[in-house]
């Protein structure tokens, strides 16, 4: 009797994790990566390398696939994500700025980032503002003494913010132009002299894709948003070395937290916990797999994992930050009127 009992639960046990197992698979589904910038910026890269790999490590292997949702600073993507389907088959891939989206504009937001759940972030590369090399503003130095055309894609994003702060704070001339679909068009401005400089890229991302650039002197790097300097740049001053007081250096440090966010994955509230862990398991492992560095390595991207639970804690004390601080913030990164 003890021996059928024993058989009885041991079914019990296979019938139950199947059950747990074939609620929790993506079997025969298809997740979509909502990538909240136009095609082939960093962003875009990111989340198809991520795409091309995710579904190895996923419960039911699913085909994931990368979809551009490009539009008002991610924030359309955003929307999409929060208004889709709540059984993980639905990822954001955002800028890094989305959540200072809700900071700037509270009134005009239309969903509450502290509901995201972050998965984590594959990569957070050091950003910066270059200009061209003919544009005649080589230094931070030159910048104050003389107006230079920044291009940037849509207000709000880091091309508009990074040259509005530098204005604000520290008195540089830079006239930023929005309206370009993304970091390639404005790349091709430069070069056609119809701007000076790009408002925010990746120095990997230079280092990749345009390395002539940067071997035959054709960018000045102005400054870098980060922290510390990046070894890669450490002859390029941070815009926090700027800051004369605390306020300042608060300021221009909740931009360079933003850019800790980097390549980030999320999804809905309503994605149940198992999901959202299994997802966070997935990518984890993902981001350590041979295959998937040997690709990033072949594409010129660098890997540097931030767990979910991290990223949400983050993402967290970027949103409890003080009033004056985002008032602060807020004037600092706005077109004058």
């Amino acid at each position: 009797m003890a021996k059928v009992w024993r058989a009885l639960a041991a079914a019990f046990a296979i019938g139950a994790n199947g059950s747990a197992f074939a609620q929790e698979s993506w079997q025969g589904k298809t997740i979509s990566i909502i990538v909240g910038s136009a095609p082939g910026g960093s962003y875009d890269l990111y989340a198809r390398l991520v795409a091309r790999s995710l579904g190895r490590f996923l419960p039911g292997n699913p085909n994931v696939v990368a979809r551009n949702l490009p539009g008002a600073a991610s924030v359309a993507g955003g929307r999409f994500v929060v208004e889709g389907a709540k059984d993980g088959t639905v990822l954001g891939a955002p800028l890094n700025t989305l959540p200072l989206q809700q900071l700037l504009e509270p009134e005009k937001a239309s969903f509450d980032v502290n509901l995201f759940q972050w998965l984590g972030s594959v990569a957070s590369p050091t950003n910066l503002l270059a200009t061209w090399h003919a544009s005649g503003v080589k230094t931070f130095a030159d910048a104050r003494r003389r107006e230079v055309v920044i291009g940037a894609s849509s207000s709000g994003t880091t091309m508009e913010m990074y040259p509005l702060m530098a204005n604000s704070l520290f008195g540089t001339k830079f006239k930023v132009v929005t309206g370009y679909l993304g970091g390639a068009e404005i790349n091709l401005a430069m070069e056609r002299g119809e701007v000076g400089g790009r408002g925010a890229n990746a120095y990997q991302s230079y280092a990749f894709q345009n390395p002539d650039w940067l071997r035959d002197g054709k960018l000045n790097l102005i400054f870098q948003m980060a922290l510390e300097r990046d070894p890669l740049m450490k002859d390029t001053p941070t815009l926090l070395e700027f800051a004369r007081d605390e306020e300042e250096r608060q300021v221009v440090s909740m931009m360079a937290v933003t850019e800790l966010v980097g390549r980030s994955l999320f999804v809905s509230s309503g994605v149940s916990p198992e999901r959202v862990e299994l997802l966070r398991k997935g990518l984890a492992e993902a981001a350590k797999d041979g295959l998937f560095l040997e690709e990033a390595g072949k594409a010129g991207l660098d890997i540097d994992f931030v767990p979910g639970e991290r990223l949400q804690k983050l993402v967290g004390e970027l949103m409890r930050a003080s009033p004056a601080v985002v008032a602060r913030f807020k004037r600092a990164v706005r077109p004058q009127k």
